[in-house]
């Protein structure tokens, strides 16, 4: 996934010692304590943005998030030039899934105190408050195989051929992993693409966890979606940052806390399947059988990812801001462990999936399977044969001192 991004610079600790006039001491904590990821609720809560229009109820975590109910046909997806006319669909054409999904398993995913005194009325969706409005909209810059600008990865792919492919599904682990700069990131996620990486060609659509603090405020791994439709150029964002993805779920959104994993533990994970509807052209994203919101075709222009992929990808990413292109930084991937620590101890990927022409469901062999992870010594990756046949695909590492 997903890279790009407007960074503020961060005047060290001792140079604060050094600050003698009463005024700038003050104006410079003062600047601190609202922009730094770190800093307590009420700080954070001075730079949330603006209740978004179409809201019908706020509520509030115990975690201090804010969560606005916004009408589901007056979300911001809808102000997309290109989703003027759009029709909204509020389920699958063909439901993937028998049973609608496992919430059960979902609600133990996800901070839900924002539901103890109800939840969102019906017809209308949640919508985690964003903070740091006043900095401009994030964006990816550069190719998920493109180390250029601070990008690390330990990633697989398959490719199809032609871009026909109908959907990709994959379970990740949740980690919550150390970063050593507060603008650095360090993600876990699926790729669904089409066309030429490292092109204006390229379209993607993406989803995933991400600890990014200085994007959420958060200093944890939150769910995320992503797309782009002109190789990370100037259309597409994160999450709900701007119009295009449809949120259609009235419990869980883009943006919302996530629980992480144990080290040798209880492993926390995210099945995330994307498939596209053959009757819509709609991109759906379920999690765990439940549908989420999805991707309007329409967003790519006519281009390739309008109809299909051709290519998919899973694993991690890590944004280093040092300056040393990933190569000497202490942000870790996945749970900050070489892959060859195994289960429960290393990040991973299982049930890997692509969906056919035909809408059939095809598990990934591991020789059909390519490898990228430009640094091993940082980052790297591994396959394991599980029990019942698919692969194990663990990813992950502590960086380089």
């Amino acid at each position: 996934m997903p890279s790009p991004y407007v960074r503020l610079g961060w005047p060290e600790a001792r140079m604060l010692c050094s600050i003698r006039s009463t005024a700038v001491v003050f104006l410079v904590a003062s600047v601190l304590v609202i922009n730094f990821p770190w800093a307590p609720r009420k700080s954070i809560e001075r730079s949330l943005a603006n209740k978004p229009k179409g809201t019908v109820k706020t509520l509030e975590g115990d975690n201090g998030d804010i969560i606005d109910c916004v009408d589901i046909y007056k979300q911001s997806a809808f102000d997309h030039p290109l989703l003027k006319n759009h029709t909204l669909q509020t389920a699958p054409s063909s439901p993937k899934y028998e049973a609608q999904g496992n919430n059960f398993i979902l609600d133990s995913l996800f901070d839900i105190s924002w539901r103890k005194n109800g939840g969102c009325p019906e017809g209308s969706v949640p919508i985690v408050r964003s903070v740091f409005s006043d900095r401009p909209i994030i964006r990816k810059n550069v190719s998920f195989d493109n180390q250029a600008n601070g990008h690390q990865y330990a990633v697989i792919f398959f490719k199809y051929g032609q871009a026909s492919m109908q959907g990709g599904r994959a379970i990740i682990s949740q980690w919550d992993p150390y970063l050593a700069l507060p603008g650095d990131f360090s993600l876990s996620q699926i790729w669904i693409t089409a066309g030429q990486s490292g092109t204006i060609n390229l379209q993607t659509i993406e989803a995933g966890w991400q600890k990014f603090p200085q994007r959420t405020g958060f200093n944890g791994p939150t769910f995320f979606v992503y797309w782009t439709a002109d190789g990370y150029h100037t259309g597409g964002c994160y999450d709900l940052t701007c119009p295009g993805w449809v949120l259609t779920s009235s419990q869980y959104s883009p943006g919302m806390r996530l629980r992480p994993s144990t080290y040798g533990g209880q492993q926390i994970e995210l099945d995330m399947d994307i498939e596209r509807d053959r009757r819509t052209g709609n991109w759906w994203l379920y999690l765990w059988g439940t549908p989420i919101g999805y991707w309007p075709p329409s967003l790519f222009k006519g281009g390739p990812l309008a109809y299909g992929a051709d290519t998919l990808l899973w694993g991690g990413e890590i944004f280093d801001t040092s300056g040393s292109n990933g190569f000497h930084t202490l942000t870790q991937m996945g749970s900050g462990h070489f892959s060859g620590e195994g289960y429960k101890r290393a990040s991973y990927v299982r049930n890997i999936i692509y969906t056919d022409p035909n809408g059939h469901a095809h598990f990934i062999s591991e020789d059909k399977l390519d490898g990228h992870a430009p640094a091993p010594n940082c980052y790297n990756y591994w396959f394991q044969k599980g029990i019942s046949g698919p692969v194990y695909f663990f990813h992950g590492g502590p960086g380089c001192k």
